[in-house]
């Protein structure tokens, strides 16, 4: 077997090769060589074709969606009063106006206008500030300017008070619960003035806050931005708050504003029961308290309706009645 295993390996050994197979091969390798090289440019081209077939087919999809969205959208809010009611919730700025200065936690903007409706509030939330903006419109449901306002911000306990004049209609005092959303905010409600052409309204903050207020134009909005306070802000200390009885949102409290009108700091909060209050001041002892007390009952005669509550500085009013 191992003998006729070695004399076919040295016959294979012995075959002469002709010189002219020996070039066809060298050819067949060559265009063996090309037709690879062909196949790849060819497997190439094609792939690119196809990846510009997919490009262009994504654009085209792309394309019909947006132009689909588009439609829905337009169909949406000219048919679907829900889904246009739903678009306050979007806030879309209009063009810078102001940026308001505080004094003494004050500042107001706006033009002096008449039959204005404060038509809705929305509330945007960010990691690190919330922000209100309050919407205006007129007759035609178009405003391009904000009617005369006023934002204040007080202490103990923190509230934001804000006053929009020549109002006839408040509209959005239906998005105040929404401003309870807020993480900055305790309560908000609508406050009783006797002035017909203004509206007002407490925030009840659940701390001191660093505030801004931008007033814009096309459409009239002012934005309220609220932010983290750093620093010192004051919980634990009590203070001594001149103030009426507890009692239903009403005439009395607006009375009450009237006579006290010269008096500074003077504001109307909701106690812990959602009753109504007059608070002429808040001062750092019972003595202080006690002495505006009597100022008041000499100059204005008046010192009956007030008396001294103690509470901590972030302490909502208690709810003390005329009985009691």
């Amino acid at each position: 077997m191992d003998n006729r295993l070695e004399r076919l390996q040295q016959a294979y050994s012995d075959i002469e090769i002709p010189e002219e197979l020996s070039l066809a091969s060298r050819k067949g390798i060559e265009r063996g060589k090309q037709y690879k090289q062909d196949q790849s440019h060819q497997l190439d081209n094609q792939t690119k074709q196809v990846k510009r077939g997919t490009k262009m087919s994504g654009l085209k999809w792309t394309g019909s969606v947006a132009a689909a969205i588009l439609i829905s959208f337009t169909v949406g809010v000219n048919t679907v009063p829900a889904f246009a009611d739903s678009l306050h919730d979007v806030p879309v700025l209009g063009k810078l106006v102001s940026v308001l200065k505080f004094t003494d936690g004050s500042a107001g903007g706006g033009t002096i206008q008449d039959g204005v409706d404060v038509n809705f509030i929305s509330l945007k939330q960010d990691k690190n500030s919330d922000q209100m903006i309050l919407n205006f419109a007129n007759s035609d449901n178009t405003q391009d300017l904000a009617s005369s306002y006023n934002v204040k911000f007080t202490d103990n306990p923190s509230i934001m008070t804000v006053t929009v004049h020549g109002a006839r209609n408040f509209s959005a005092v239906k998005d105040l619960e929404t401003l309870k959303q807020s993480k900055y905010v305790q309560d908000a409600y609508p406050l009783i003035t006797l002035d017909d052409s203004a509206i007002r309204f407490n925030v009840t903050l659940k701390e001191p806050v660093a505030y801004e207020v931008k007033e814009y134009k096309d459409p009239a909005q002012v934005a309220i931005t609220l932010k983290d306070k750093k620093g010192d802000v004051g919980e634990g200390t009590s203070i001594y708050s001149l103030r009426t009885v507890s009692e239903p949102s009403g005439e009395s409290q607006g009375m009450a504003e009237e006579m006290l009108f010269e008096l500074k700091d003077v504001r109307v909060l909701k106690d812990q029961k959602g009753l109504f209050l007059v608070e002429a001041g808040y001062f750092n002892t019972e003595a202080e308290a006690l002495d505006q007390l009597k100022k008041i009952q000499t100059e204005y005669g008046i010192g009956d309706l007030l008396f001294v509550e103690k509470r901590s500085s972030q302490e909502i009013p208690q709810s003390i009645s005329q009985a009691e």
